[in-house]
């Protein structure tokens, strides 16, 4: 999403940094617009998305713990409001991600301010902690800026 985004959000190359949102609330919060447990705004399991359903989450880009999180964007009430994907482990053994056209008029523009996917929960889970552990290890504070990097990660 870093990538596709036409604000590259996260993208050293476009200088377009997050920055960390260190509010426990206003994370939460963030993430609570973006992926929702529950309601009419709460993604629902793709059928062609890897994992069990009991066990897939909703995850969101630009990550809830940033202040460019879609829950802190102007305009952003909802996640309906993102780009909508889902992703998949595919024969090759990698992880890609896919739009989701399920809905009439959700194909990307790439303009969105956001982005979300239902993945397996524990791909899901697994990147939690390495962003947490990356705030710790650098020492960063509140609003803090930061680019992301994925080494091996092939570009579309």
């Amino acid at each position: 999403m870093r990538d596709k985004l036409d604000w590259h959000p996260g993208s050293k190359e476009h200088n377009s940094p997050l920055h960390r949102e260190f509010d426990t609330a206003k994370r939460d919060a963030n993430r609570g617009v973006v992926c929702p447990d529950s309601g009419p705004y709460a993604l629902v399991l793709h059928p062609l998305a890897t994992g069990d359903s009991k066990k897939t989450q909703c995850d969101e880009y630009a990550f809830a713990a940033s202040k460019e999180s879609g829950g802190s964007q102007a305009g952003v009430t909802n996640g309906s409001q993102c780009l909508q994907a889902y992703a998949r482990k595919d024969a090759d053994g990698k992880w890609r991600l896919y739009d989701d056209l399920r809905e009439p008029n959700t194909a990307p523009t790439y303009t969105e301010k956001c982005a979300r996917a239902t993945m397996a929960g524990a791909q899901n889970e697994r990147a939690g902690p390495r962003l947490s552990g990356f705030y710790t290890k650098q020492r960063m504070l509140d609003n803090d800026a930061y680019f992301i990097d994925v080494p091996g990660l092939v570009r579309p």
